[in-house]
């Protein structure tokens, strides 16, 4: 398959455009290439190469790509304002429909990335206890801020993950490894008064697709009630894409907080935070703020409206779903049918393939285990079979991903399978 379009448009990138990327990891993926147009499941790349996709721009593209409905919708919505910058109907109807849709939320707020409406959970929650500290878990991806950009040192202590990060700026946040809830009871049994939340990817789909363990994430809630801390999920990724109400739908679930970005809006920028009315009493009050000129933009929210419009189709989920776990079907049996040893973690919609690894992984840690190597391989001979995947082993299934793509997808599978 040839790239050469693609490494020429990557040089000349290179000399305007810092590394030749509009985001850093992007500089490490093999083949570099530069697409020129996508529709519904599929990319076109500038060198004529067509692709079935299932990276779904890192997750965004929950209903593909040009889908005729929120083309509609965001087209009618440019003749009449790009962002006001002031209030409109669209902001009370995207609110309505995510009340509706999401168990456990009276109210919404508005922002335009997962990174930043993180940082604004995290000051409501500092703004109503009167805390500073706050918990993450090792691996777990919650925005590129210098608070929560960072790792576990091999003594469990905070570590910066890049250069540019003053321990100052993450001294009051702690880590804690994922999936240990006598780790987390033991922290706020010990240091509760001075935590103001805890935040989980409620499934670690950035770091392997982990599953939560039974009665990991509803034990989180629960500690932290009786510690008077708040119960953050960070639902970027999982929110509009494990189900239409997110993790809180999936599992039955109830934090405190919950965050979404990514799939709302279908591929416009769009995020939000979701909760019970009291929660946001300290924005009501004044205690803090939450701001932002692109907040409510006009065409994002007429997207997000139009998104969750096709996602709330009877049968969307558990066609996703159903496609999704096909997938993972066949790689696991096309695996062991040639040799290799493979396991699939997460959900039909969202999960991860792991080479050589004997079980599912329960944390990050368990996935730096996995033949990257073997992965690498797999990937370039799904690629050279018109299928693009993630670089990491994850998958996204979109709700416009059919019986078509299915087909070519499997056999995609059953050759890759057979050439490493």
């Amino acid at each position: 398959m040839d790239f050469s379009r693609s490494e020429a448009l990557h040089s000349e990138a290179s000399e305007v455009l810092v590394g030749g990327v509009s985001s850093g990891f992007r500089k490490n993926i093999t083949p570099l290439q530069y697409f020129e147009r996508a529709d519904g499941p599929c990319y076109y790349d500038v060198d004529g190469n067509d692709f079935v996709e299932y990276t779904l721009a890192w997750g965004p593209l929950i209903v593909g790509s040009n889908h005729p409905e929120i083309n509609a919708a965001v087209r009618a919505q440019l003749e009449t304002s790009y962002t006001l910058g002031a209030q409109h109907k669209l902001e009370i109807e995207l609110a309505q429909k995510m009340v509706g849709a999401v168990p456990g939320i009276d109210q919404v707020i508005f922002s335009n990335t997962g990174s930043e409406a993180v940082q604004a959970t995290l000051r409501i929650a500092r703004a109503t206890t009167g805390r500073d500290k706050i918990v993450r878990f090792s691996g777990h991806y919650h925005g590129w801020f210098n608070n929560v950009l960072i790792s576990m040192d091999e003594n469990g202590n905070a570590a910066a993950m890049c250069g540019g990060q003053p321990e100052k700026e993450y001294e009051d946040t702690l880590v804690l490894p994922w999936n240990d809830l006598d780790a987390l009871t033991r922290l706020l049994q010990s240091q509760g008064d001075e935590i103001a939340c805890v935040i989980t990817e409620p499934i670690l789909v950035n770091s392997g697709s982990c599953m939560p363990q039974d009665g990991f994430l509803p034990g989180l809630i629960e500690v932290c009630r009786e510690h008077g801390v708040l119960s953050i999920f960070d639902e970027v990724i999982t929110g509009f894409r494990v189900a239409l109400g997110g993790a809180r739908e999936y599992f039955g679930l109830q934090p405190d907080l919950s965050v979404y970005a990514k799939a709302m809006a279908g591929g416009f920028t769009m995020s939000a935070v979701g909760g019970q009315r009291g929660i946001f009493d300290a924005l009501r009050d004044g205690r803090t703020v939450h701001y932002g000129t692109y907040n409510g933009s006009s065409h994002n929210l007429a997207a997000a409206i139009a998104t969750i419009d096709i996602l709330s189709q009877p049968g969307t989920y558990e066609r996703m779903h159903g496609h999704g776990n096909a997938i993972r079907e066949r790689l696991e049996a096309k695996a062991h049918e040639h040799g290799h040893q493979l396991v699939t973690s997460g959900v039909g919609t969202a999960f991860s393939m792991h080479f050589d690894l004997e079980e599912p992984p329960l944390r990050h840690a368990d996935t730096l285990a996995a033949n990257k190597e073997k992965l690498a391989a797999f990937r370039r001979n799904m690629l050279e079979n018109n299928v693009l995947t993630l670089p990491d082993g994850r998958w996204y299934v979109s709700a416009v991903h059919t019986d078509k793509e299915l087909e070519r997808t499997l056999a995609a599978i059953d050759a890759s399978m057979a050439a490493i």
